[in-house]
């Protein structure tokens, strides 16, 4: 039951009506009566029914805003307080606002929650005059579906936050695919198809494995003839031998000994090894075994020298 109606700046007037089941409100004229009876028709419909005056926040403040940059209507039903709010900003334009106990709360789900306490006000004349799709929301208002509509209103607040994270992830992964797409525009590919690219890649990949394996083989080569010159080092030369006299022929003249082999001087060796080394080198074996062999001979073919 409606138990007090309640009005800040309607037609210039402030009151705080109480009511019991039946009310008889008398006074002279101006005192505010029909103000009453208006300020809960517009509280409970939105309009001023019977008055002719259209549903529009702007032609609703002209009406009853008494001048005021705000008007207030109210009422109380069971304990629970209703509110409809309506402020002019300074650019002319008039917004509204509904409260419930003095939470704010959509429009229509103010509307249901009237109905759900069993207050309605019905213009028929009103109604009449409505757009095809203003009369389904009146008759949606007047006859709305079961429901909590204070869960309904939290679920409306949790996909509204849902769809801001959406949003914002969205625009999260456009920055991403933009700056891709430059990414990809500042990239300088080399000229002609990819199986052509491909074609040149696998020759290079080719040509570098022949490289690698001659390497190898040659590598080994080396290695091979380190060791065969080591090896000649380590064997000692044989004495030349002593030259044969020969024998005094009968014509009594003597024969003259046969010419003899050159000894090879004592750094023949070591510049056969010191060549061996610089293959080495230049082959790359810093570590194999053949050249700590043949460094080691070279080291004793100079103590040898010096001895």
């Amino acid at each position: 039951m409606i138990t007090r109606v309640y009005a800040d700046g309607f037609k210039g007037l402030d009151f705080d009506q109480p009511l019991a089941l039946r009310t008889l409100i008398t006074g002279r004229v101006g005192s505010g009566k029909s103000a009453r009876a208006l300020a809960l028709a517009l509280l409970v419909t939105g309009g001023l029914p019977g008055t002719g005056i259209a549903r529009q926040n702007a032609e609703i403040f002209k009406a009853v805003g008494g001048g005021c940059d705000t008007l207030m209507v109210g009422m109380e039903v069971d304990g629970r307080t209703f509110e409809r709010t309506f402020r002019r900003k300074k650019n002319g334009t008039v917004t509204t606002d509904c409260r419930i106990d003095g939470e704010p709360i959509p429009k229509n789900l103010f509307e249901m929650e009237l109905d759900r306490e069993g207050v309605s006000i019905a213009d028929v004349s009103g109604f009449l005059v409505l757009s095809d799709a203003r009369k389904i929301d009146d008759l949606f208002r007047l006859f709305p579906p079961a429901g909590d509509v204070r869960g309904l209103t939290a679920s409306i607040t949790t996909c509204k936050d849902r769809i801001s994270a959406m949003e914002r992830d969205l625009r999260a992964r456009e920055q991403s695919r933009q700056a891709l797409s430059d990414a990809i525009a500042d990239l300088h590919l080399p000229a002609g198809s990819l199986p052509e690219i491909q074609a040149r890649i696998a020759m290079v990949e080719g040509e570098y494995q022949t490289a690698r394996d001659e390497l190898v083989r040659e590598k080994a080569r080396l290695e091979h003839e380190a060791e065969l010159a080591a090896r000649n080092v380590e064997t000692p030369a044989k004495e030349p031998a002593a030259p044969v006299m020969s024998s005094i022929a009968t014509t009594g003249h003597t024969a003259s000994a046969p010419a003899m082999s050159p000894i090879p001087e004592k750094n023949e060796g070591m510049t056969a090894l010191k060549r061996v080394l610089s293959a080495l080198n230049r082959a790359g074996c810093s570590g194999c075994a053949a050249r700590m062999v043949l460094m080691r001979e070279m080291k004793q073919m100079k103590v040898a020298a010096h001895g």
